[in-house]
């Protein structure tokens, strides 16, 4: 059986993934090796990183598998060679509104003229293959259709024999949105929505008029809309996207991703609340109706998610919501680091064959062994106690004081969501918890909620899933029961939704641990679980992020590995 490597190696989040014999054995995004948010580019780091935690020569690599089809080979000498920032701001920098102008020129050159789309793939592979030669790695590439590598990496990770596969994010390959059919003998696409329709430049847009940032403040819009409420914003909003049976049909041309500068003017003078609001009713009233019309026309009823527009954890909900749906699982990451893993899916079945395994865990990162992390602690000069049970001690003894942890356990998450491994912890039954947190590590809005842990088996008791929906991994919000309203409101939003993460012992034994000792001591087996990052910084990656984070944020306490430091 083969070793194959997945990479994405755009302008954003890019990372790599290796799998040997049908198994990911690893994946890593690029951000959290070269410490800079979303990153793109070639993923050289991520790449060796790979292969340091799978013990891989370079040379057992069979084959390489890159998560698109025609690659825009401008963008990434641009990334390369000039360490050109994909962070534009066209509202605030008529540079910005130039080279993004530039983009969408050269992008539409290589989609629609054959001869400079060759051109353009010439040019990407010379480029990729001497990268991946620096590495050591001589083996043959594929190219995958980007959404097609959504679409894989949520069906063979789902479980499900047979589903519809649902993608859509701002752009690849041309589309912004797919509608497939997926089972063990591949997937196939139904419908697609150009990228006038996207629905990912429509939402950043209006998330870069609200200051939050494209591509990656969509969070705050989505939490601001639950302030909001109806009004005339929202009818000058409605009719740029709309739907017809399974394509979405929109009105982005020409601007693209510049949608923000004419959208910046039909809003002003609304209230912000308001605008998120809007914003948010469009694309769940999108979303809706296009998955009922796809489970109407093809009599599937389980349904599978990927692609960033995902990440909106209300908009999932929802979909959970609908009568017509009987199950759905959305890609634990579902933005563009799910990409090389999609990637190395569809080669790997392509040689082999391929059959859909539900995902237990995404612990897919790198791991620091106690000896490593002793040695960086006394190189920071730290005061800590070696505990046995770390995860039993501090939930009985630390966590219920009020204390802030640093948590710093075993191998990383993969994906945008810290999972217990890269967290930061505190008690969720104070509702200043919340404040606490702000004014040490998290610079983030008030109104922007925080999400819990919980024990699996207590699921029933705190949240609403009637429908039995997977909640590992921080992808969808649930209603929240009265019981969580009243022991964890730290932890429960306006609306009452919470982004829930339950955790089992079998993957994840120190976490479970500290959940279970925290539970047994305050009679709430929940806590109040954020990622461990200042803001703006991708999650800590090695024990040195950590310490360091730790010292200057103000943190009471850092558990990692079996050591408790406390601050000197």
């Amino acid at each position: 059986m083969a070793t194959i490597l997945g990479i994405h190696d755009s302008s954003f989040d890019s990372g790599a993934t290796l799998i040997k014999d049908g198994v990911i054995l690893a994946a890593v995004q690029e951000e959290r090796v070269a410490r800079i948010k979303h990153l793109g580019g070639f993923p050289s780091l991520s790449i060796v990183d790979v292969l340091n935690i799978t013990n891989t020569d370079p040379g057992e690599i069979d084959a390489v598998a890159v998560g698109f089809k025609q690659p825009d080979f401008g963008l990434q000498a641009l990334q390369l060679f000039c360490n050109t920032s994909s962070n534009l701001n066209p509202l605030k920098s008529k540079t910005d509104i130039y080279k993004i102008y530039a983009f969408e020129k050269y992008e539409s050159l290589i989609h629609n003229n054959r001869f400079f789309s060759k051109i353009d793939t010439h040019l990407s592979d010379i480029l990729l293959h001497h990268m991946l030669r620096k590495l050591g790695i001589d083996a043959k590439v594929k190219r995958f259709d980007h959404h097609l590598c959504h679409a894989a990496s949520a069906f063979y990770s789902s479980g499900f024999e047979r589903c519809l596969v649902i993608t859509a994010d701002a752009r690849g390959d041309g589309i912004s949105t797919s509608v497939n059919i997926a089972d063990n003998n591949g997937i196939q696409r139904i419908s697609s929505s150009a990228t006038s329709a996207s629905m990912g430049h429509f939402y950043g847009g209006i998330t870069e008029v609200l200051d939050f940032g494209y591509a990656d403040g969509e969070g705050k819009t989505e939490a601001l809309a639950a302030f909001g409420n109806h009004s005339t914003v929202y009818e000058k909003l409605k009719p740029y996207i709309s739907v017809d049976n399974m394509v979405l049909k929109g009105k982005m041309d020409p601007y693209q991703r510049l949608i923000s500068v004419p959208l910046s003017k039909i809003v002003k003078g609304y209230r912000r609340e308001d605008i998120a609001y809007a914003a948010q009713k469009v694309l769940e009233e999108t979303y809706l109706n296009l998955i009922k019309n796809a489970v109407e026309e093809t009599g599937i009823a389980n349904i599978t998610l990927a692609g960033g527009i995902f990440l909106n954890v209300i908009l999932n909900k929802k979909i959970i919501d609908i009568v017509e749906v009987k199950d759905i699982f959305v890609h634990p990451a579902a933005g563009d680091p799910g990409i090389p893993t999609g990637a190395a899916f569809l080669l790997y079945s392509e040689m082999y064959g391929l059959k859909s395994k539900r995902w237990e865990h995404v612990y897919m990162g790198n791991k620091f062994s106690n000896e490593y992390i002793k040695n960086a602690l006394d190189k920071f000069d730290c005061k800590y106690t070696y505990v046995k049970d770390i995860g039993g001690y501090v939930g009985e003894e630390v966590l219920p004081k009020g204390h802030i942890i640093g948590w710093f356990q075993d191998r990383m998450e993969y994906g945008p969501r810290a999972l217990g491994a890269r967290s930061i912890l505190i008690d969720p039954r104070n509702t200043k918890s919340p404040d606490k947190i702000r004014s040490s590590i998290k610079n983030r809005p008030s109104f922007q909620p925080f999400c819990p842990s919980m024990l699996k088996d207590s699921e029933r008791k705190y949240i609403a899933n009637g429908k039995n929906v997977d909640s590992s991994f921080m992808t969808m919000a649930f209603q929240a029961k009265q019981e969580m309203v009243d022991e964890a409101p730290a932890v429960v939003f306006k609306d009452l939704s919470t982004r829930v993460q339950t955790v089992e012992n079998k993957y994840n034994t120190s976490y479970y641990d500290a959940l279970k000792a925290f539970g047994k001591e305050t009679g709430t087996p929940i806590l109040l679980n954020t990622s461990f990052n200042r803001s703006g910084e991708p999650i800590v990656y090695t024990p040195e992020e950590a310490i360091y984070d730790f010292k200057i944020c103000n943190l009471d306490f850092l558990a990692i590995g079996n050591y408790l430091v406390e601050p000197n």
